[in-house]
């Protein structure tokens, strides 16, 4: 698999630049996505509020689709799974460019905390400890077209921001 981007305009005054984002998947084809660009977000692999029968009668649909792997920590053998099967059950086009995150993005309150040696990762089954290599393992039995590197995401109430002690131990951690 090789990924390209490619600058087209930059923006005026720190605004967005335009480019197109390619990614050549050999034998499968290659997708490009023109950016800025809609990325889909999922739960559990599914678009809530969209069924695939009214997806197809839309004129444009996103080239991006988000999935995050905390939706699929409960499964016992994470590294059997294939990123093709869940493609099929999601009813994500092959052509889609799939984004694999550790954590929603839209839950910004968790109860998991972070340690040196792993992630901590709230879901449906507990909490789940993910280190370094059971996330290298799941991105390599998964097959993302683009993963994000795991991140803490703290938040934290406003005036604990100049002297919170996860703050301080999440951005040690990430240097």
């Amino acid at each position: 698999m090789r990924l390209r981007f490619e600058v087209t305009a930059l923006g005026s005054a720190g605004g967005p630049r335009r480019g197109i984002l390619e990614i050549d998947r050999g034998e499968q084809g290659s997708t490009r996505v023109e950016t800025p660009s809609f990325l889909k977000y999922t739960r559990h692999g599914m678009q809530p509020h969209l069924v695939p029968e009214v997806a197809a009668h839309m004129d444009e649909q996103p080239a991006a689709t988000h999935v995050q792997l905390e939706d699929f920590l409960d499964e016992q053998a994470i590294e059997k799974r294939k990123f093709t099967e869940l493609r099929k059950l999601a009813g994500i086009d092959q052509a889609d460019i799939v984004m694999l995150d550790v954590l929603d993005p839209t839950i910004t309150m968790r109860t998991g905390k972070s340690g040196e040696k792993f992630m901590g990762v709230d879901s449906e089954g507990g909490l789940r400890r993910l280190t370094p290599a059971a996330f290298a393992q799941a991105v390599n039995a998964l097959g993302p077209d683009v993963a994000v590197a795991p991140a803490d995401y703290v938040h934290e109430a406003q005036p604990s921001l100049t002297h919170g002690k996860r703050i301080a131990k999440s951005v040690a951690r990430s240097t």
